[in-house]
């Protein structure tokens, strides 16, 4: 069955998940790319003269001040780019009769529960950068019951570095390396994230879904395992790792943060696979996947095996 061609536009479009929805949407669908210097999101007069002149059924709203620590040191910005930026976008879209997508975060939660998150338990920020991701949800949603936010956790896939890429190069240069060991998350990879995305917004009958949703691959898992996985799994690629084993730290120990970070914060996948039938693949599959037969880490792949 051919799929009914929507004009979708994505805000954020030079990041990570941006520059890979695009991509993967623009196979099907007309799609109108805004990286930040089309739309700034923290400039309200921005966001209305990238918006108005569009005819658009759907957007994404992949863009966000993203530094937890910069955020807390800039409280002002960050409740300007990830709250009011992404309600003044679900307002216009709500006159247009467009459906929004925000992606949100894991860290509007506190830590303090045991086990997975579910999407009906309460949100309760201990940093600036989840108090201004939850201010966004809290916009988009009000803005039209509709509307969607997808918060996810541990970001990272093709495109742009982030911590499996500044782990395995830390592990090639550095023997001694510590990561929080009683930080627990699970991690999402970016090609998974964009066909759960489509699954929600485009591929159901009744029409995209609403509400909130938590999407991550499954099994949560602490900072410093992910780390440790990193560099063995790299170690088998063929990367000259000089690190053996992480050693595992407080979260609140590491100096360099200034922000707090919620010891907790897995999210349960539930809701998303009885609204889709699709259950999350474990995430060390899909950081195997993404380290042996990817292009990130070909720098430091060499032609013999490591022992």
């Amino acid at each position: 069955m051919k799929k009914e061609r929507k004009n979708i536009v994505v805000v954020g479009s030079g990041g990570r998940l941006g520059s890979s929805l695009v991509t993967y949407l623009g196979r099907d669908h007309l799609v109108t790319p805004l990286g930040r210097g089309e739309l700034d999101l923290g400039s309200a007069d921005s966001i209305k003269r990238a918006l108005d002149p569009l005819d658009y059924d759907l957007v994404f709203i992949t863009g966000a001040l993203t530094g937890v620590d910069y955020c807390e040191t800039h409280e002002a910005e960050a409740f300007a780019v990830n709250g009011e930026g992404p309600g003044i976008i679900a307002e216009i879209s709500a006159r247009k009769g467009a459906h929004v997508t925000c992606i949100s975060t894991d860290m509007v939660f506190d830590g303090s529960k045991e086990g997975p998150y579910l999407e009906t338990d309460e949100a309760l920020p201990i940093s600036v950068y989840g108090a201004s991701k939850l201010e966004g949800e809290r916009r988009v949603l009000a803005a039209s019951v509709e509307n969607l936010v997808a918060r996810v956790s541990w970001v990272y896939g093709p495109g742009r570095p982030a911590f499996p890429e500044w782990i395995i190069g830390k592990a090639c240069e550095e023997s001694d390396l510590t990561l929080p060991g009683n930080k627990i998350c699970c991690p999402t990879y970016t090609p998974d994230l964009i066909v759960w995305l489509a699954a929600l917004v485009l591929d159901r009958a009744e029409g995209p879904a609403a509400g909130v949703f938590h999407l991550c691959n499954s099994n949560a898992c602490f900072w410093r395992d992910w780390g440790q996985f990193c560099i063995d799994t790299a170690r088998e690629a063929g990367i000259p790792i000089l690190a053996r084993e992480i050693k595992g730290i407080p979260v609140d120990t590491v100096a360099a943060f200034v922000a707090k970070r919620p010891v907790n914060s897995a999210m349960d996948t539930g809701k998303f696979t009885a609204a889709t039938g699709i259950r999350p693949r474990g995430w060390k599959e899909a950081l195997r996947e993404f380290v042996m037969h990817g292009d990130s880490f070909a720098k430091y792949k060499s032609t013999e095996r490591v022992p």
